[in-house]
Order: C-alpha cells, then sequence, then structure tokens
C-alpha cells in the first residue's frame, strides 16, 4: 500500500466512521453486531485498496457494502422456518398429543387428573404459542384462517404450533 492510499484511508476512515457507524446501530441494536459490521466494511476497503482509484465515489461504495453487510446479517440472524409441505405433519390434534398406550388403561377420576395437567401445561406455553395451539387444535382453526387473523406468515404460526406441541410433550413427559 502506497503513502498515497494509507492518507486516503486514514481520511476517510475519520471522516466517516461516526455516521457509518450511526447508520449501521440505526439498523442493528446490538453495539457489538454493529461493531463487527463497521469493522468488516474497513477490511473490506482494505482488501479492494487496488481499485479506490477506480472508485468515483469511496463513501456511496461504503454505504453500499454496509447495506449489504446488513442485509447478510439480518438474513443469518432469520429464524428458522417451517416448510408449508410440513403442515401436514404439524397438524396435530390434542388426542395425538397425549396418545400414549398408558392412557387407554386410565379410569376416569386418573384421566381428570391428567386432562387438568395438560390444561396447566397449556397455562404454561408463551403467549403467542399458547394462542395458535389452541385456535388450532381446539378451536379447529386452519393455519390459513390464523394468518389471516392474525396478518402472521404461516410458517410462523406452524413453527410456534410445533414448538408448544414440543414443550408439552416435555412437560407431559411423553418425550
Amino acid at each position: 500500500m502506497t503513502k498515497e492510499h494509507s492518507n486516503k484511508l486514514k481520511e476517510i476512515f475519520i471522516a466517516e466512521n461516526r455516521q457509518l457507524s450511526a447508520y449501521i446501530r440505526s439498523k442493528i441494536d446490538s453495539v457489538d453486531e454493529s461493531e463487527d459490521l463497521l469493522q468488516d466494511v474497513y477490511l473490506q476497503l482494505l482488501g479492494n485498496v487496488n481499485v479506490l482509484d477506480s472508485i468515483d465515489n469511496i463513501t456511496g461504495w461504503m454505504y453500499t457494502v454496509v447495506k449489504n453487510k446488513i442485509i447478510d446479517w439480518y438474513r443469518r440472524k432469520r429464524p428458522d422456518t417451517v416448510s408449508i409441505d410440513n403442515a401436514l405433519d404439524a397438524d396435530l390434534q390434542l388426542y395425538d398429543l397425549v396418545a400414549d398406550e398408558d392412557i387407554d388403561d386410565l379410569d376416569d377420576d386418573e384421566w381428570e387428573e391428567y386432562a387438568e395437567r395438560i390444561r396447566q401445561s397449556i397455562e404454561l406455553l408463551p403467549e403467542k404459542q399458547k394462542y395458535v395451539f389452541v385456535e388450532q387444535v381446539l378451536n379447529d382453526k386452519t393455519f390459513r384462517e390464523l394468518a389471516e387473523e392474525t396478518g402472521e406468515p404461516l410458517n410462523t404460526l406452524i413453527a410456534r404450533k410445533r414448538y408448544a406441541v414440543s414443550f408439552l410433550r416435555k412437560q407431559l413427559n411423553l418425550v
């Protein structure tokens, strides 16, 4: 790197550091993550030092790199989704949840006790998971109906139900 390039990079760093940092922080809440992202931008700038002379607007180039890095960051942070093809797999009814060979042998009192454990376990679910589980399983609403009501993506609702079922199975010692 020539002295001229070194001085030019130093000037850019001093001039743009605060604004770039503020822009990144406006898009990403985490201080550590935003600082890491800013460092990645500077590393990319250093890696392209040979082409700096051909870039007319280095500041514009840096903001483009920042925008792309923010998009990449959000893609990495995006929660996993459940495929719509697996929706049938998630379409579990309450009986399927509690189906166990030992349940058939329960008398009325034992069944009532077990049903109370189920109700208590459902109450322990996070609100959004509980809503999807209750509406879909107990009130027979489809995921599409719930998506229209809540404005939530279909895959999000399916995933919430999966998490709820998994939680309930653990609570009821069915796993």
